[in-house]
């Protein structure tokens, strides 16, 4: 009993050390990146003066002017929606008026405000310039055509854990991407994050108008969605060729898009890297985040925390933005099974879903190096297997036992990527596919030069957008002919459907021989990798295992009571011991 403890105990400390490491607060001395972010800032402002009309596109809601980059014509900073601020804070977001005569004309040459969240040195886009008004749009297209095209549409996500990132940061500008190829379009979308996009306040005494407060986040994405729908043709779009792409939770975020009511119809195609619908939380889990909010702040209801001034929200992110919570399983916009929606609901959206070998690696300096990386992992599976009952608990141990016969330096963090990224990963692609929808699936093993960090989570970004200098570890060794390959099949899947390219056919993903490409130095077919870690796995979906520090985090000073009483008590009974026997 005393190990069990001691072990959750050990394991929520150096969670903690964790997140203290990982969020790695700014100082007062701005570093390289910090100045960076400063200086892309600016506020794009009402244009009263004659301005070049070549540059400028009409939309429903105004004319927006930008900038010529080579080839391109580049908006940055179009809001999809009014400013969720004053009484519309904790709202779902409402669209700009018309103005479809064009009298409002606003310059498009900067990005828009990055969410409300912590500034992470680990993060360049928190390290943009933060507001509650951030509900903005950024469009690459060429120049050339633009007027006529119908150019198959990219739609960016970025990731981020649901807590912090944003459009600003430079390894998602999608210039070197559409330079490369014109013939689509990319938009990349911010959205609320964290307390202001993903926080219940609908047990609160006046949250009855607040119900979907919880999935705000999700619901700015299909606002933008609608936004594109609308506008995109006078960018040279085609509103009825639309592809999301995004990362991490980015990723999550477009697998929950193809499953909720709103969204449907908006797209047509999704790639999701690294992410999945087991990224979400339960209303019990939300309900913790609340109940912290208003314990840090006094608030009893919606009005006092509406109340607070946006200075105030910012301390309190600070304070508690280690307990957020990922989008809400609320059994209304998003199902407690969801799934069960890639079991025909979404078949008509195709699919291309894919994970990293070595996922989890990328947490390896934050928590303090390779010993601590291992240490950690290793208790982190413990707490997990500790929360499961007996059947789960059978199923998990088996996936250990094979896993460890065949990484035995590095077992616990390639379970973790199992539970929480691949497996997830596999469940949506093979119950897509069932249900006849149109599925290819990849892995990329394309590694870092440090083995230890392996084909980390968040390494393929560098290669879809093609920027070398914004590689995870900088200074890595960059396959250009790689980077040239996976933007084909990316552009190739939004243009067609399919993403073979003339170098490699891509075969759909099915049940039976689970074909799966392998991105790397060297890219080839296979089927069905590690076939027994799949169905062992398989159990396990059900627990929705996630990186998700929260509910650990909130048992700390329980579970610290109970160890530290616990080791008190047989430090007692050892002295009692030795006086006993001299």
């Amino acid at each position: 009993m005393i190990n069990k403890w001691m072990v959750v105990t050990l394991l929520v400390a150096m969670l903690t050390m964790t997140m203290s490491c990982n969020r790695q607060p700014v100082t007062s001395s701005p570093t390289e990146l910090e100045t960076e972010m400063r200086h892309l800032y600016g506020k794009n402002r009402v244009v009263t003066a004659p301005y070049d009309t070549a540059l400028a596109v009409a939309t429903r809601h105004g004319v927006f002017v930008g900038r010529q980059d080579s080839n391109l014509l580049v908006f940055k900073g179009i809001p999809y929606a009014l400013p969720p601020t004053g009484e519309r804070r904790w709202r779902e977001a409402q669209p700009e008026p018309d103005d479809l005569a064009g009298r409002l004309v606003r310059e498009a040459y900067y990005y828009g405000h990055a969410a409300i969240q912590s500034r992470l040195l680990t993060n360049a886009g928190s390290l943009y310039p933060q507001d509650e008004d951030c509900l903005t749009l950024n469009v690459w297209t060429a120049q050339q055509g633009m007027r006529s095209a119908r150019r198959p549409v990219l739609v960016w996500v970025h990731g981020g854990s649901y807590v912090c990132g944003s459009t600003a940061d430079p390894a998602y500008d999608a210039a070197c991407l559409v330079k490369a190829h014109p013939e689509v379009v990319v938009v990349s979308i911010n959205y609320r994050l964290g307390l202001l996009g993903f926080l219940d306040l609908s047990t609160l005494p006046d949250g009855k108008d607040y119900q979907r407060s919880a999935n705000l986040g999700l619901l700015d994405q299909v606002e933008a969605l609608r936004w594109i729908k609308d506008n995109i043709a006078a960018f040279g779009g085609d509103a009825n060729q639309v592809t999301l792409f995004g990362q991490s939770a980015g990723g999550g975020s477009v697998a929950l898009l193809a499953s909720i009511d709103e969204a449907q119809g908006l797209f047509h195609r999704i790639i999701v890297q690294s992410g999945s619908v087991a990224l979400t939380s339960s209303r019990a889990e939300c309900q913790q985040l609340t109940k912290r909010v208003l314990s840090a702040t006094d608030a009893h209801t919606v009005a006092d925390l509406q109340a607070l001034s946006q200075e105030q929200l910012i301390t309190l992110t600070n304070t508690v933005g280690s307990y957020c919570c990922f989008p809400m399983r609320d059994g209304t916009l998003i199902p407690t099974d969801p799934y069960s929606r890639f079991d025909g609901y979404n078949s008509l959206v195709d699919m291309l879903i894919g994970t990293t070998r070595d996922e989890t690696h990328l947490w390896i300096d934050a928590m303090g190096g390779n010993r601590k990386y291992q240490l950690a992992t290793e208790l982190w599976c413990r707490y997990i297997r500790h929360q499961l009952d007996s059947t789960s608990r059978q199923s998990y141990d088996q996936l250990m036992d094979t896993i460890a016969s065949h990484s035995h330096s590095w077992r616990a963090a390639d379970m973790l990527t199992e539970l929480m990224f691949r497996a997830p990963a596999i469940a949506m692609a093979e119950r897509h596919a069932a249900a006849g929808g149109k599925t290819y699936m990849y892995r990329w093993d394309k590694p870092l030069r440090n083995l230890d960090y392996g084909a980390c989570h968040s390494v393929e970004n560098a290669y879809v957008f093609n920027h070398p200098t914004r590689q995870i570890k900088m200074g890595d060794h960059y396959n250009t002919a790689l980077m040239q390959q996976v933007q084909q099949m990316w552009v190739n899947f939004a243009t067609t459907g399919n993403p073979s390219t003339e170098q490699h056919f891509w075969p759909t993903y099915d049940p039976t021989h689970r074909s799966t490409m392998l991105l790397s130095d060297t890219i080839t077919t296979v089927t069905d990798p590690s076939p027994w870690q799949r169905r062992l796995a398989a159990p396990l979906l059900n627990q929705y295992i996630s990186p998700l520090f929260g509910p650990l985090l909130a048992k700390f000073p329980l579970l610290a009571g109970i160890a530290i009483g616990s080791i008190l008590i047989l430090l007692l009974l050892l002295f009692i011991l030795i006086r006993h026997f001299r």
